[in-house]
């Protein structure tokens, strides 16, 4: 019986163990003020330059795209997106500093370089 009890807190504490934890914690100091695109729709290989402004003591940027590429960092990057991702894609940029981090998202719509209403 004390085997089995044993048994059972071993599991239970490796399966609380192995449990992914988040260790961002939103911060209150850090605040994003806007996160903009020059171009929304942006045509398939045309770029739009995406903007964040953020308050906050020494800040760092992570952007991230479900679709396309972008070029630069910090407060500005360059997105664009070929013929293979048109449609509606999702662009996040992350602001952390010491004290945590804060996200947004903005929704560029790719067309198609190819839809005769582009021209």
């Amino acid at each position: 019986m004390k085997k089995f009890h044993l048994l059972w807190i071993l599991t239970a504490f490796l399966l609380w163990s192995c449990t992914e934890k988040d260790n961002t914690r939103p911060s209150e100091e850090i605040k994003i003020i806007s996160l903009t695109a020059s171009e929304n729709p942006v045509k398939a290989w045309d770029t739009a330059v995406i903007t964040v402004e953020a308050t906050g003591d020494n800040l760092q940027y992570n952007w991230e795209a479900n679709h396309g590429n972008f070029r630069g960092g910090g407060k500005q990057i360059r997105y664009g997106a070929g013929e293979c991702c048109v449609g509606l894609n999702t662009i996040t940029c992350r602001v952390s500093n010491s004290s945590g981090e804060v996200s947004d998202t903005i929704m560029i719509r790719v067309t198609s370089y190819f839809d005769p209403k582009n021209k």
